[in-house]
């Protein structure tokens, strides 16, 4: 990422300037106005006519103050990493499940990222010193700097299985049928790693995943590798063949809350970025800052212990809050699926390493810790972590979406509605049938 300066550019009153036009009319809607005439003009005599924009008068020692973007960033910075360190490792790990050992900072977080993609991604036939775009918009993500906002997920729907695509279930048609914009892609297992070649030539990535094609006991953990692969390097949604969409994916989340955190700056910068900008119609912005702002991640609530009162152990859950991996929507790039698919690479990586030593291998390994929804509930919440310093306890009991920066969380039962068809409420967006198709026949 390039270095931004934000003296003599970004050094400007904006913030009291928002602040006191808010307060202005506050205050306006406190005392109305004694009569209608107040606010109409005449028609001959224009100059009556008041548009606003020259009632704000700032007193003169306020015109002298300055606001230094700069300082409000870290003002920003400092309220997520103290929110992050008061996580309760134990609590999470005891109670819920969690495996988030360690509560890292932006800066260790990106660290990780980069040894990840230099690890597995990197392409060993180019110079180490050439400059990798890819891993420049990942990195982006963790930035406290708005990104991204009005990019939109591609309109591509994945799905992959080891059967013919013409012997998908019926259901399936619903994602054409209910996103005729959206194009519905078919991978099958040789096509993978053919796009992976195109994408990322001499990369430890594919030779990963070519042995576990070829070690068919560890199938499930491919398929798993594909789904975050897709979105991370073209995003858009991935689905199982199992499912159905109930609402269109336009749709998903349009009654979403927003979470507010203990400073309102986090949630102020990106439009206050926006307005610092120099040479841009602050009118339009503000007309378009809700519609333009898309969330880069949707996920769903499968399951919330906490709210439900069930023991999520019981209940053969892996996480007390827990993820759907089913189905996942997201605009490319988004550092959580790195996170997870670096996760399940180091896992591969001491697999092989002990079959080459000769070593007894347990084939019952648990896939859900490795690349299934464990390992992806804990990204998820990492992410959320490091970048907002929000808790998982904020996500129990909800029962509609919530927006968290980029992040969409849909509540428990979006992503598994009762029927495969038919509006089911606002919140019920994706069927699921359980239908185990993405397993291997002696699975």
């Amino acid at each position: 990422m390039p270095n931004i300066s934000f003296h003599g550019r970004y050094s400007r009153p904006v913030l009291l300037v928002l602040l006191i036009t808010g307060l202005y009319f506050l205050s306006n809607s406190w005392y109305p106005s004694d009569s209608v005439s107040d606010s109409v003009c005449g028609i001959e005599d224009t100059s009556s006519c008041s548009t606003g924009k020259d009632d704000i008068i700032l007193p003169s020692e306020l015109k002298r103050i300055e606001i230094d973007l700069l300082s409000i960033l870290q003002n920003v910075k400092t309220s997520i990493e103290t929110s992050s360190r008061s996580y309760d490792i134990d609590y999470y790990g005891k109670e819920l499940g969690f495996k988030i050992k360690t509560v890292q900072s932006i800066k260790e977080y990106n660290e990780k990222l980069r040894a990840i993609w230099s690890t597995y991604f990197f392409n060993t036939a180019k110079v180490s010193s050439e400059p990798d775009s890819r891993l420049d918009g990942i990195l982006s993500y963790a930035s406290i700097i708005p990104q991204h906002m009005s990019e939109k997920i591609p309109q591509n729907v994945y799905t992959t299985s080891l059967e013919n695509p013409a012997d998908l279930p019926e259901q399936f048609r619903s994602w054409t049928t209910n996103n005729p914009n959206w194009l519905t892609r078919f991978v099958n297992d040789d096509d993978i790693d053919i796009w992976l070649e195109n994408l990322l030539p001499s990369s430890q990535v594919i030779e990963d995943l070519k042995w576990l094609k070829k070690n068919k006991q560890w199938g499930v953990v491919r398929s798993d590798l594909f789904r975050y692969l897709v979105l991370l390097l073209d995003g858009g949604v991935y689905t199982d063949t199992d499912t159905a969409c109930v609402r269109p994916i336009e749709n998903w989340g349009d009654n979403a809350m927003t979470h507010h955190s203990d400073n309102p700056l986090i949630e102020a910068l990106p439009r206050l970025f926006a307005l610092a900008q120099q040479n841009v119609d602050h009118n339009l912005i503000a007309a378009q800052s809700s519609s333009d702002d898309k969330p880069s991640l949707i996920v769903a609530l499968e399951m919330d212990s906490p709210s439900l009162m069930v023991d999520w152990r019981d209940e053969s859950f892996v996480r007390g809050i827990q993820i759907v991996q089913w189905t996942i929507a997201s605009k490319p790039n988004h550092p959580v699926f790195l996170d997870v698919i670096g996760h399940a690479l180091d896992n591969i990586k001491q697999l092989r390493e002990a079959m080459a030593h000769g070593l007894e291998i347990d084939e019952d390994q648990d896939i859900l810790e490795w690349s299934g929804p464990g390992a992806f509930t804990d990204a998820v919440f990492r992410y959320l972590l490091i970048r907002y310093g929000f808790h998982p306890k904020h996500v129990s009991g909800l029962d509609k979406p919530l927006r968290v920066g980029d992040v969409l969380i849909m509540p428990v039962h979006s992503f598994r509605a009762d029927a495969s068809e038919g509006y089911q409420g606002d919140n019920r967006v994706v069927w699921h049938g359980f239908f185990g198709r993405w397993k291997p026949e002696n699975q």
